[in-house]
């Protein structure tokens, strides 16, 4: 893994733009040197390497979605009003929102740029894989920008905006290395399947972490998903939950009250507790994973190769940030 992530490093670092448009590319660069996990260009690498490929050959499709995620982080920050993104000042803030848009979109074009420097024969295939993808995010951004004025969102319809918001980016990762190193169609799809799967645990987790996370260790502030009455897998549950006097409470914090955040975190999380609801995250998450590991072990590949992604992935399982 280190090897892989040194690899990609040295790609992102030998980008380089136009200087005299230097309004434009200075936040694409800020953006694409302030780190990061690159759990998506690590997914596409792994998936190249599981199936036989190369990572010299998978390398334009994962720096592409790289790019791809982060014009969506761009934009979010506009749409949540963010103010901080990796611990730095969000691209808006730091310019501009009319600047943050134009660099986002350029981001978005420069994605497709350097996936055309991809010399394989499916490179039609890889397009219309980004293609689908974007167009997918921007599906499930939409929803969870409904979903943030309605009352009755299921807790199947937050799984359907979680799955196009953050595990089909996954899965696309998966599924472009796997192109990339000729694997049959079954196999793409099962290790698409896989990423959807880990997706869905890997959001799960994170609605968990911004509640009961040690803030030591996950490097930012918790609650802040409750101060912005955002629909979480565990307010959802909790509201599906909670009775009588604990769903007035829920109610009344999700809705008009009026104390500290502080305070409202207390009295949500109080209830979240009562309901056990970190144990039934926990469930959940748990039932993700081990689905995507029943796809993985349909995949006929030897375990050896499959080892750096199982470990990879486990990474993602216990990660505290």
């Amino acid at each position: 893994m280190e090897e892989i992530q040194k690899f990609i490093q040295q790609h992102i670092h030998a980008l380089t733009w136009q200087e005299e448009h230097a309004g434009l590319y200075d936040p694409i660069d800020y953006m694409l040197a302030s780190g990061g996990k690159r759990i998506r260009p690590c997914l596409c690498l792994l998936s190249a390497e599981l199936f036989g490929g190369s990572k010299e050959n998978a390398i334009y499709p994962a720096i592409a979605f790289e790019m791809l995620h982060n014009f969506t982080l761009i934009h979010d920050d506009i749409m949540d009003k963010a103010l901080l993104r990796r611990g730095k000042e969000s691209v808006y803030t730091k310019w501009n929102t009319n600047t943050a848009i134009l660099s986002g979109d350029t981001l978005f074009a420069e994605s497709y740029r350097y996936l055309l420097r991809y010399q394989g024969t499916e490179l039609l295939t890889l397009i219309s894989l980004l293609t689908d993808t974007a167009i997918e995010i921007c599906e499930g951004q939409q929803w969870d920008m409904d979903f943030e004025h309605r009352n009755d969102v299921t807790i199947n319809q937050y799984i359907d905006m979680i799955r196009l918001k953050t595990s089909v980016m996954l899965a696309a990762c998966l599924k472009a290395g796997a192109v990339t190193a000729s694997a049959s169609e079954e196999n793409r799809q099962r290790i698409y399947d896989f990423g959807i799967q880990i997706g869905l645990a890997f959001q799960i987790r994170d609605d968990m972490l911004d509640v009961y996370a040690d803030v030591a260790k996950f490097g930012k502030n918790i609650g802040g998903d409750i101060a912005e009455n955002k629909k979480t897998y565990l307010s959802l549950q909790a509201m599906h939950l909670a009775q009588g006097e604990d769903f007035d409470r829920l109610r009344y914090c999700f809705s008009s009250f009026d104390g500290t955040k502080e305070e409202k975190f207390i009295a949500v999380k109080s209830v979240y507790d009562k309901y056990n609801l970190k144990h039934h995250a926990q469930d959940r998450i748990n039932s993700y994973y081990e689905e995507a590991f029943l796809l993985l072990d349909q995949i006929d590949v030897d375990q050896q190769h499959k080892q750096p992604l199982i470990d990879f992935v486990n990474q993602l399982i216990d990660r505290d940030s």
